[in-house]
């Protein structure tokens, strides 16, 4: 098929461009009008989603990418596998749920928490990263200038809120408060997973309020999960291991 200037001016202005790329290979392969326009559609429809799974990826702010393929279940031994591995394909956000991972440090919740997130963008959901601390600070200066409520709301945009590391720098008055907002807002709308090193039973620690403490944990796990990880960090595993490989072969 020979080149048309006409129809690629058209394809360019109605931003097709598979359509543009594609139009006159797909012609000499397919002679029937309905097959070439439905193969051209599919190409179009096929490139536009792996330009949103980009997209969604990117405003994630995703610290690195991660997917189980990586994770090694065999560390977590009280980590129901199937359970886990089921929240990939997104059902828990469809269904406005939450997901919590408590446990100690270094030991695979912050990976489990980022390839939940990427499932989800590739599932076609809005995802957000944050830690804690960044999301309440982000808060707090909102609250401070008078755009609280309009943080809030870009908030409510995304249909998955992923929150690291809640429960290692205690929170003052108004940081609770301003979590409590949040959590309240997304409760039965949106779906958030949080990372904690504490058991519900214990924030009491970091929240100066009990009564705020619960009423967030209630919102929390009403419609949730809650997936309990264990044992010795694999960082301070790996640097165990590392120094004992170096002893043996300075004994060598």
């Amino acid at each position: 098929m020979r080149k048309t200037p006409l129809l690629e001016s058209h394809l360019r202005h109605l931003k097709l461009p598979s359509f543009l790329e594609n139009y006159r290979r797909v012609a000499d392969e397919q002679r029937d009008p309905v097959m070439y326009l439905d193969t051209l559609l599919h190409l179009e429809m096929d490139r536009r989603s792996a330009n949103g799974v980009r997209q969604r990826i990117a405003n994630a702010h995703f610290p690195s990418i991660k997917t189980f393929d990586g994770f090694d279940f065999r560390q977590q031994p009280k980590l129901p596998k199937v359970k886990v591995l089921s929240l990939l394909d997104s059902m828990f956000v469809r269904e406005k749920r939450n997901i919590v991972f408590y446990g100690p440090p270094g030991v695979g919740k912050t990976h489990c928490l980022l390839a939940i997130g990427h499932a989800a963008c590739m599932n076609g959901y809005r995802t957000l990263f944050t830690t804690a601390a960044e999301l309440l600070t982000m808060l707090i200066e909102a609250k401070e200038n008078g755009s609280l409520t309009k943080r809030l709301r870009a908030l409510e945009r995304y249909h998955l809120l992923l929150i690291d590391e809640l429960g290692y720098v205690p929170f003052e008055r108004q940081a609770t408060d301003l979590l409590f907002q949040l959590i309240s807002r997304r409760y039965e709308a949106s779906s958030v997973v949080i990372t904690t090193n504490l058991a519900f039973e214990q924030w009491g620690q970091i929240f100066p309020d009990p009564m705020a403490a619960r009423a967030i944990i209630d919102r929390l796990i009403h419609h949730g999960a809650i997936f309990e990880f264990s044992g010795e960090s694999y960082r301070l595993r790996q640097r165990s291991g590392a120094k004992k490989d170096n002893g043996e072969l300075a004994r060598s």
